[in-house]
């Protein structure tokens, strides 16, 4: 069984989860001033499940990702979060550093003899093993995040949150990333939590859907499609129309034929 870090608010002693979660919260709430953003949230994630959070901007969806990656210091709440030992966090822009190498920035704080090695299969496993000592300046916007993708999964972590990673990306670079991070995803099998505001990314890519609202969820939707997924599959739309009714994207005669929540 795994040793989990277990933090309220102002930090907590080390605990143990469940073997089947990767990541437990309870009673979860942050605020920011008089606007309290989260509101008694309980979110479990199994182990290896890749899920993804929607919802609308102000929604609360990246104040439970900073709270989930121990990032948000600066709100104030309660609750509690039990989260695997390591972790990693891919964000929007690659946050590579620009006065390291590729390869020198895949590896950073990586420990062992073998760190270099790794972060040559690594970046091998994001076709860029012949970019290991290019500049990051050197590398195209996707070649960027397929290096922060090398770099977050070298370590082998037991969940990864990812941050809208792909939202500054053009159309057809997206399409290719979301092959890429769901192949990753199969070989290297962590949970995963996407916060993303696009309803068929979400649909591609993972294997739930949480939708949050003024603060809480409002649907958890399963979305039972094989892993090379269709966009043109009825069922691919059936969820897709269901989760633009959860968001309120739809006209009003459309929500009534949507799914019922899980």
């Amino acid at each position: 069984m795994a040793t989990y870090d277990h933090r309220l608010s102002d930090g907590g002693p080390v605990a143990e989860a469940v073997e089947s979660a990767a990541v437990r919260v309870n009673g979860l709430t942050r605020s920011f001033g008089d606007r309290q953003v989260l509101r008694n949230v309980d979110l479990t994630l199994a182990r290896g499940e890749f899920t993804a959070l929607l919802g609308r901007s102000g929604s609360g969806k990246s104040t439970l990702l900073r709270a989930v990656a121990g990032l948000d210091h600066t709100t104030v709440g309660t609750g509690e979060i039990l989260v695997p030992r390591r972790v990693s966090l891919v964000f929007q822009d690659s946050r590579l550093l620009p006065w390291l190498r590729i390869l020198d920035n895949v590896v950073l704080g990586l420990p062992g003899d073998d760190a270099r090695e790794r972060g040559r299969a690594a970046l091998d496993e994001v076709s860029l093993g012949g970019r290991a000592s290019a500049w990051p300046h050197e590398l195209s916007g996707g070649e960027q995040q397929r290096a922060a993708l090398a770099r977050s999964l070298v370590s082998e972590p037991e969940l990864l949150l990812a941050d809208e990673p792909f939202g500054s990306l053009d159309a057809l670079t997206r399409i290719r990333m979301h092959r890429l991070l769901r192949r990753l995803y199969e070989r290297h099998r962590p949970a995963v939590l996407l916060v993303t505001h696009d309803v068929d990314e979400a649909v591609t890519l993972a294997d739930r859907v949480l939708v949050l609202d003024d603060g809480d969820f409002v649907l958890d939707l399963r979305i039972d499609l094989p892993a090379d997924r269709d966009p043109g599959d009825p069922l691919f739309q059936r969820h897709r129309t269901t989760l633009l009714g959860a968001l309120g994207a739809l006209p009003d005669d459309r929500t009534k034929d949507t799914e019922e929540p899980s």
